[in-house]
């Protein structure tokens, strides 16, 4: 059996470099091929056409550039937002979405097949966790997400999974994502969001690409955030708090908060008086998420009024708030929602 074939978006501008050389291609063909792999997104090396037909074949018989398999697509009734069920080689199924604000695209993308934390308000934890993507898969959404929409003006990494588990994957997500001469992406237009993995964000501060940061908070009170989100007996709230105190030092980036609204259980006066504490201690925006219904898991969103209560107690206390509107909720693509219906491999 030959050797696995690597994917191109996978081999770093060096090692492609080397190998033009090696195939005593002139170093010019090297802008080329990646020109078609990053900016124009093609997923067969038949498509670059401005090549000769022996080095396709070559570059053919050495890597793949295939793209991840469509399963499905919706669109909102209102057009604006968008998802892809995409299928892996193994079986494995994610998902990714699109939204469309003015024009301005914004790529939200998965980092793992399901998910392993477990939070009790989200969909993707309670079908389970398959594995981590790989580098390609990351970057294949989107590639895939760009072919049918066009450019992305800013990538979150608030899809399938917990980033901050997969940075083997996720740091050279981001290299190449904010790359010049690969996808060039300003770092203030990536959003990386995570549960609480202290190590992770520790980890993000020191790597050399310091997207924007987002903690899920969803609960000030200790106990109250280990019932919603397991994740937080393993890393300790307090322990989580420094690390993003640490992560704002040494990147200069501020912190978001998110904060999913749960009718009764997280949205009294008491927990407004808390969660403006952490925002003012981390310097952090808090970004306010009415839930969206995930079946069995006994929550429900707040009513208006009661939404409204918690907002207005956090802009009292000097909070800056902003409210993330219900996107894509009638194709399950809006947060918490992501849980590709169809079986996929079986287990």
């Amino acid at each position: 059996m030959g050797q696995e074939r690597r994917h191109l978006l996978e081999i770093t501008p060096d090692e492609l470099a080397s190998w033009v050389e090696r195939h005593g291609e002139p170093s010019y063909r090297l802008g080329q091929i990646m020109e078609w792999a990053y900016a124009r997104r093609v997923v067969s090396f038949d498509e670059m056409t401005n090549l000769p037909a022996s080095l396709r074949t070559s570059l053919a018989e050495t890597f793949t550039l295939a793209g991840l398999r469509e399963v499905e697509r919706a669109c909102s009734e209102d057009g604006a937002t968008g998802k892809l069920l995409l299928e892996l080689h193994d079986g494995e199924q994610i998902e990714c979405v699109w939204m469309d604000d003015d024009g301005r695209h914004t790529f939200c993308i998965s980092s793992q097949a399901g998910c392993a934390l477990g939070c009790q308000f989200c969909a993707t934890g309670a079908a389970g966790f398959g594995r981590n993507l790989t580098l390609s898969e990351i970057l294949g959404q989107v590639t895939a997400l760009a072919r049918k929409c066009g450019e992305p003006h800013n990538i979150v990494f608030m899809g399938m999974g917990e980033p901050l588990l997969n940075l083997d994957a996720v740091l050279p997500a981001l290299e190449s994502l904010t790359a010049p001469d690969r996808f060039g992406l300003s770092p203030r237009r990536i959003t990386v969001s995570t549960a609480g993995v202290t190590p992770g964000i520790r980890q993000l501060a020191a790597a050399p690409v310091h997207p924007n940061l987002a903690f899920s908070l969803n609960s000030a009170f200790d106990g109250r955030r280990t019932a919603l989100m397991p994740v937080n007996a393993r890393y300790p709230f307090a322990d989580v708090l420094d690390a993003c105190d640490e992560y704002g030092r040494t990147t200069g980036r501020s912190v978001t908060l998110e904060y999913v609204l749960l009718g009764g259980v997280n949205t009294s006066e008491k927990d407004a008086r808390a969660v403006a504490r952490i925002a003012h201690r981390l310097h952090a925006l808090v970004n306010l998420i009415s839930f969206n219904t995930v079946h069995g898991c006994g929550l429900h969103p707040p009513g208006p009024e009661e939404a409204e209560l918690f907002r207005c107690g956090l802009e009292q206390r000097q909070v800056h708030v902003t409210q993330r509107y219900r996107r894509g909720r009638d194709i399950a693509a809006a947060c918490g929602q992501l849980r590709g219906k169809h079986p996929g491999k079986e287990k």
